[in-house]
């Protein structure tokens, strides 16, 4: 069973393509979250997680709603979609599975195009863009063989005094490193609540055909952002000329690289 979790489609597109190779199942865990759904989950197939790498490791939200949610199964494999580094990652994978049991297979990242765009920091280059969605089928083909064969995944060692600080820092910036009070709706704003309606942690409310967001609990995934229609979702002036990310809008380069 692939479980994901995709805000702009990069895990999705690697959580679909692995299901396809292994023909296996999948869930969409921001769908779960959204209705706070944590009903048991049960395979005969080794789990596999895909999940992006938010801050340094997997979000937070996304780890403890696994925690809260029983997995019945033996084994399972974690692949994370990053901008360049996986951070703690794959020790978060690692204590979340034997937590409950079952032996973990390891975990590898796979570089995809970076949608964090309310921060300060350069969008990436479009050219590096698209260098990244082109690379990616060659390793997924390579994670899905490992899979297959029933072999470990081979994804960096990291120190147990690294994870505890990072975890730590990780922690901490959940609480208050996601303001909402800079997100708003400008006048391109159609009032169709595609934002409230893909929310995984229901941040956002639908007020008199305008959404609001009504709590420190945003992950700052970019869901809401990225994926608005009529690109009418702001966060203060960090998003000027900035382009918007969600991987629909790339996925043509993989047909004309056949």
């Amino acid at each position: 069973m692939i479980l994901y979790f995709s805000a702009t489609g990069n895990s999705r597109f690697v959580a679909m393509s692995l299901a396809k190779a292994l023909e296996d199942e999948t869930v969409d865990l921001a769908k779960r979250m959204h209705q706070n759904d944590t009903s048991p989950l049960e395979s005969r197939k080794p789990f596999v997680l895909c999940a992006p790498v938010h801050v340094d490791g997997i979000p937070m939200a996304v780890w403890r709603h696994l925690k809260d949610t029983i997995l019945h199964g033996s084994s399972a494999y974690t692949v994370v979609t990053m901008g360049s580094f996986a951070g703690v990652a794959g020790r978060q994978a690692e204590e979340l599975f034997t937590s409950k049991q079952m032996e973990f297979k390891g975990w590898i990242g796979i570089a995809m195009p970076k949608n964090y765009i309310a921060g300060p920091f350069p969008e990436e280059d479009l050219s590096k863009l698209q260098e990244k969605i082109l690379a990616a089928p060659a390793k997924i083909v390579q994670v899905a063989e490992t899979i297959k064969r029933g072999e470990p995944l081979e994804g960096h060692h990291i120190p147990t005094v690294e994870y505890r600080l990072v975890l730590s820092f990780m922690q901490v910036w959940n609480k208050i490193g996601h303001p909402t009070r800079k997100f708003k709706a400008n006048d391109r704003c159609i009032s169709c609540g595609m934002c409230e309606r893909i929310c995984p942690v229901s941040t956002i409310r639908m007020t008199d055909g305008k959404p609001v967001w009504i709590d420190r609990q945003c992950m700052h995934c970019m869901a809401c952002i990225q994926n608005c229609p009529k690109s009418a979702i702001e966060y203060g002036t960090a998003l000027q000329r900035k382009r918007r990310y969600r991987f629909a809008l790339y996925k043509d380069l993989l047909k004309r690289d056949e």
